[in-house]
């Protein structure tokens, strides 16, 4: 049974690439969106990931291979988690994303991390908290509701699932 479950936005992409950001490839990661990815990997190696379920976007496995060095996880690439698209509804991702986790619960797993992008983990969280978390006071740039590298865990408990913002990599300077 799938015990907890972090969230993990890819890490700050290289600007001004040219590249369309809601296709693959997508941007790769600036040198401060690596270092970012490593500050995040050395957060969860403390958190027993068994599996590292990953978007196709090239930010999104540049920072998964980054995490994956101090965790050892192994890396799933998961279409499902790919960016929100300028032609898809929001309500196309939550039900791509609904999917993933369904699956993923239905598996042996009891530790993993989905690493993604800002509109998917909004519809995860709006999912695992069914609809209830404030999500008001966790507005970051572009209205994400995590920074660049930042890490959502969610833990089953009795009532549910706990969310909370555990890891930002404004956490891991100020110590």
């Amino acid at each position: 049974m799938l015990k907890a479950l972090y969230l993990i936005r890819h890490a700050h992409p290289q600007p001004n690439t040219g590249l369309a950001y809601d296709r693959a490839p997508g941007p790769p990661l600036s040198e401060a969106g690596r270092e970012e990815a490593r500050a995040t990997g050395l957060y969860l190696s403390q958190c027993n990931l068994e599996r590292l379920f990953v978007s196709p976007l090239d930010r999104t496995q540049e920072t998964a291979r980054l995490i994956a060095e101090h965790t050892q996880a192994p890396i799933q690439i998961e279409e499902t988690l790919a960016e929100h698209r300028s032609d898809e509804s929001f309500e196309s991702v939550k039900a791509r994303v609904q999917d993933l986790l369904a699956r993923v619960e239905g598996d042996s797993f009891t530790r993993v991390g989905f690493v993604t992008h800002g509109s998917p983990t909004k519809a995860l969280l709006q999912t695992l908290s069914n609809g209830a978390l404030d999500l008001s006071q966790f507005v970051f740039d572009n209205g994400n509701p995590a920074p660049t590298a930042g890490v959502w865990r969610a833990e089953r408990t009795d009532d549910g699932w706990r969310l909370e913002l555990v890891f930002t990599p404004a956490m891991a300077r100020t110590g």
